[in-house]
């Protein structure tokens, strides 16, 4: 058995996913970036620090007057420390609250180092805990160098006044300690607040969701028997079509349970009279004296079920048909739908010497399904042979008439009451029950199928005597 899917669960698991992937690419790339501006920022840094380096030594030197040849470390690159660094920790509090910052500097001061070389490529002075071994070839700009297990990021500049070349230099991988750790500063705020966000976003889906909840919980509540529109509380815009669909759905169970009630109660007031009719006449043949009277009493009976059969079968008939929605209409050829009708009920023509015709244009078609119209036109044309006197006639005319078809089913027989017309295809009316062996629902099964395919019906009297059913069928559209 498949696992029922939570939408909530789906919607939340889904939101909570793609938020969370396309915040952690979003900081992935953002640490790249910031990342990778860091080091062009410490680029520039090094550029610049190289050239007031450069400054400074050619001051130094000419101070001193002579180049130093021994490599000597140039002390003064960094500030002695007094003993006792806390002395000053009050005045200096205001630079900052980093554990970096001393009164004398910060402590990123040292990742700094530089190496003063003559032409020869012999270091001439150098700072403090810099190589002895020059870091980089004596070639202008930037380089990147492994020296002592260590990766150095280098800026080589050349002074021709002096014709030394000065080195300034840091460790990469200090500087990319601290590259990543402003990166990572920089990003902190966005995954401090990504729970927020997502706590926000499961708030909002529950909130959505709630009309949901509650229009489950209007349907769980109602008791089977109460078809009743809905009316939630709560207005959504993407429930009020859903709520629409559900509410027509019971209007239209309710007319259906409607209609069965109504069906089941005429039916067994229906039955009742023919199932009477076949239990007086079976005892009339049981109490015959003579073979004469229990045949007759036997051939009652005989057309008693036979009026039973056809009650039943039209009871039949009307149920499937009232039950049926929207039947799949195709192109059908009415004329040679109607030429196998007809030959149907020849026989009952041929009993009564009538005579039965199939007139108008030929090869007409119209939207519809077959056997429904085929049950139809049979009612129709049946009706019409059995209430119409012996050699009279029935016809069935076919007409064109813009984007529709006419069928006129045409008889010469006495034709119906004015005031009857109107009630013609309500269930079980008979306008003479002493005449035929009808039930009075033939017309009420035309009335339905009509319906079914959007056609029209029109009963009238002909003038010159007789009944005049109409049918008007939609065509098939013409093509463009």
């Amino acid at each position: 058995m498949s696992r029922v899917r939570s939408i909530r669960r789906f919607l939340l698991s889904g939101i909570l996913a793609l938020v969370s992937l396309s915040l952690a690419v979003s900081g992935l790339i953002g640490y790249l970036e910031a990342n990778h501006e860091m080091e062009e920022l410490f680029d520039a840094r090094l550029a610049q620090s190289a050239r007031i380096t450069n400054q400074l030594l050619s001051r130094y030197l000419k101070q001193r007057g002579e180049l130093p040849s021994n490599g000597a470390v140039y002390q003064e690159w960094e500030q002695a420390v007094p003993a006792d660094p806390h002395q000053e920790k009050r005045s200096f509090s205001q630079l900052g609250r980093d554990n970096e910052f001393t009164p004398y500097g910060h402590e990123f001061e040292h990742n700094l180092y530089f190496q003063l070389l003559n032409e020869q490529g012999t270091i001439l002075l150098r700072s403090p805990n810099a190589p002895e071994q020059p870091l980089t070839t004596l070639e202008r700009g930037f380089n990147s160098e492994t020296k002592d297990h260590h990766e150095w990021r280098t800026f080589t500049l050349y002074n021709e006044d002096e014709q030394t070349w000065l080195i300034v230099a840091e460790r990469d991988d200090e500087r990319g300690e601290l590259a990543s750790k402003m990166a990572t500063l920089t990003m902190l705020p966005l995954f401090i607040t990504l729970p927020f966000l997502l706590g926000l976003l499961w708030w909002l889906v529950t909130r959505g969701l709630a009309p949901l909840n509650q229009l489950t919980q209007a349907i769980g509540e109602r008791h089977p028997a109460n078809l009743s529109p809905l009316n939630l509380a709560i207005k959504a815009e993407e429930l009020t079509p859903l709520v629409s669909e559900i509410n027509r759905l019971m209007h239209t169970l309710a007319d259906t349970i409607e209609r069965e009630k109504q069906f089941t109660n005429e039916a067994a007031h229906e039955l009742r009279t023919p199932l009477a009719v076949l239990r007086i006449h079976s005892e009339n043949a049981l109490a015959a004296e003579d073979d004469a009277s229990r045949e007759q009493a036997l051939r009652k009976m005989l057309l008693a079920l036979d009026r039973s059969d056809r009650l039943i079968r039209q009871l039949l008939t009307q149920a499937r048909i009232d039950n049926q929605q929207a039947p799949a209409l195709g192109k059908l050829d009415l004329s040679l739908l109607l030429q196998g009708t007809l030959a149907t009920l020849a026989p009952i023509a041929l009993r009564k010497d009538l005579q039965l015709s199939l007139e108008g244009d030929e090869h007409l078609q119209v939207m519809g399904q077959a056997m429904l119209l085929d049950l139809m036109f049979g009612n129709l044309i049946d009706n019409a042979l059995r209430y119409t006197q012996v050699g009279g006639e029935v016809a069935v005319v076919i007409t064109q008439e813009g984007n529709r078809v006419r069928v006129d089913v045409r008889d010469n027989g006495p034709g119906i009451p004015t005031a009857a017309l109107s009630r013609l295809c309500e269930r079980f009316f008979r306008v003479n029950p002493q005449q035929g062996d009808g039930v009075g629902l033939g017309m009420a099964i035309v009335q339905r199928i009509v319906q079914l395919h959007g056609a029209d019906l029109d009963i009238h009297n002909r003038p010159e005597g007789g009944l005049e059913v109409s049918v008007l069928l939609p065509a098939p559209p013409r093509p463009a």
